[in-house]
Order: C-alpha cells, then sequence, then structure tokens
C-alpha cells in the first residue's frame, strides 16, 4: 500500500515538473519570439553619409508628409526641362544611397529624379517595418507631390528595387495612376519566401518562424500573410512595365519573378540575366541597366 502511494507522489511530482518545464518552454519561445519580430521590424534610420550633391550639383533637399503623418526625406534631382519625372523606390533595410548612382546616371539623360526613404529608412521618420503594406501611402505620398509640380501621371516612371518594386506592384493593382513601371527583383509571394528566409534573417530555427511571424502581426501590426504581388499583378492590366531579374538571386528565387511575368500579362517586358544576385543588374552591368531602363521610359511616358 505505501508502496503504490509512493509511485502515486512520484507521478504527481513527475507531472507537476513537466507542466512547469512545458511552461517555461512556452515562455521562452514566446519571449524569443517577440524580441527578434521587434529586432525584424524596428527602424533602420541612419545619418546620411554622403553629400547628395556629388549625384547632382542641383540636388534640392526633398520631404513630403503621407497621409498617416510620416515625414519622408529625399533629394530631387532636376533638369531645366522639367519633362519626365522617375521616382526610385528602394529596397528593406536600406535607403535612396543604394539608387544613388543609378539616380545620378538617370539624371544624366535628362530626366527629373527624385531620391527619397521610406517611412523607418535612411533620413525619413521612424517606424516599423511593414514589408510593403504602409509602405503604400509613401508612395501616394510621393505622387501627390510629383503632381502638386507639374508632372502628369504618363510623365512620371516608377523605378523600384526588391521591397520597393513590391510595394509599387501591390500599389498600382488599386492605383491606374502608376501608369509606367520598372520592377528590379520584386518578391512575388512574401509569406512562400518567408518560409526559406526568415530563419536566415533571425538566426533561428524554422520553428521559430510562427512564433515570430504571430508576434509580429500581434503585438508591432505587421501582417504578412496576404502580401503577394503575384495575385495583384492579374490587376496591372495593359500599362507598361518592365521586370527586371537576377537568375542567380538567393535572396527571391527567379521562379517568382517568372510566376509575376505571366500574371502581369502581355504589357509586361521581362528580362532575367543570367549569374546576376538580389537587385545587382545595375552594378554587373551600369551602362546597360541605364540605357535599358532609359530607352523603355523615354518609350513608354508621354513626350
Amino acid at each position: 500500500m505505501k508502496l503504490k502511494m509512493g509511485n502515486r507522489r512520484i507521478r504527481r511530482i513527475a507531472t507537476a515538473i513537466a507542466a512547469i518545464l512545458l511552461s517555461l518552454l512556452a515562455v521562452i519561445y514566446a519571449g524569443v519570439s517577440l524580441v527578434t519580430a521587434d529586432r525584424l521590424t524596428r527602424p533602420t534610420n541612419h545619418p546620411l553619409r554622403i553629400d547628395p550633391h556629388v549625384l547632382s550639383r542641383d540636388a534640392q533637399l526633398w520631404s513630403t508628409r503621407t497621409a498617416d503623418g510620416i515625414t519622408l526625406r529625399g533629394w530631387y534631382l532636376p533638369t531645366e526641362a522639367r519633362r519626365h519625372l522617375i521616382v526610385l523606390v528602394h529596397g528593406m533595410w536600406s535607403s535612396w544611397l543604394e539608387m544613388g548612382t543609378l539616380g545620378r546616371d538617370l539624371h544624366r539623360r535628362n530626366f527629373d529624379v527624385l531620391l527619397f526613404d521610406l517611412r523607418g529608412h535612411g533620413q525619413s521618420d521612424p517606424s516599423r517595418l511593414y514589408l510593403g503594406r504602409r509602405e503604400r501611402a509613401d508612395i501616394q505620398a510621393v505622387m501627390a507631390w510629383a503632381h502638386a509640380e507639374g508632372f502628369p501621371d504618363d510623365r512620371i516612371g516608377w523605378l523600384g528595387y526588391s521591397m520597393g518594386g513590391s510595394t509599387l506592384l501591390m500599389e498600382a493593382a488599386r492605383n491606374p495612376q502608376i501608369q509606367v513601371a520598372v520592377v528590379d527583383s520584386p518578391y512575388g509571394d512574401l509569406p512562400r519566401l518567408l518560409e526559406a528566409q526568415l530563419s536566415k534573417h533571425s538566426g533561428l530555427p524554422a520553428w521559430f518562424n510562427p512564433g515570430i511571424l504571430l508576434a509580429a502581426r500581434w503585438i508591432f501590426g505587421v501582417r504578412t500573410d496576404d502580401l503577394v504581388p503575384i495575385r495583384s499583378a492579374r490587376s496591372w492590366g495593359e500599362r507598361p512595365l518592365l521586370l527586371i531579374h537576377g537568375e542567380s538571386d538567393t535572396i527571391v528565387p527567379v521562379s517568382q519573378a517568372r510566376e509575376l511575368a505571366r500574371n502581369l500579362g502581355t504589357s509586361c517586358m521581362t528580362l532575367t540575366l543570367p549569374g546576376v544576385e538580389h537587385v545587382q543588374a545595375y552594378d554587373s552591368d551600369p551602362a546597360g541597366y541605364v540605357e535599358t531602363v532609359g530607352t523603355f521610359f523615354d518609350d513608354h511616358l508621354s513626350p
């Protein structure tokens, strides 16, 4: 009898210890997920590291305000003709600096060029990284500024890198005012991409991914499950678009670009480049890239 009572007591103690350990593991999992979600979505603002006048002696300090109260900052490179404006939209965890020399080269082709930082990046106001959702308001604010400066929709060209290109595609699905665009290395399906890439950015095993995504959504308001430009691409219609993607892209696989191209339809010109990494098409051949992009804008923007 005493032996049976002892066994029951041992089982109760073991059950209690197991419950405590499971609770402790759950708390650790939730805590690590929360801290990681915060780290991956926090602002990446930084001081300006170059004098923009090295790009153009006419560079003008620029800013505008979004509908939700974020001040965007950057630099405007004007021309005397003020005929065509090219808006450059950078990627995640970057700034206009990654597109600075491209902006300089397009300006030398007599395009007005706007180089600006998305919210939470570079010199713009701090904000969480929303991976293209709230950044769409930045595109809308830039468009309103361009209209106020006298540029009609058919004389504004948009060029987006990576997340910037995906943001343009998602905004264009609901905004026909985006009429001519170039997208370089955009993601086509963010949920699918995160399955492969999130662990690389977090440094954690993949079984932390659900917790990180849950914390990002419910604690920080960063929702990713419906950020799928491949679906919204069907709304692009007949507007001219140039899609550029490196075949050696280790961040966004070229298969997503091909799927995007199929859904964009016949108005999409696709250029896939052998041996080129993520958003490295310009760096691999600056003159060829500027010629291709510049000619595309010359051909499709209104004279």
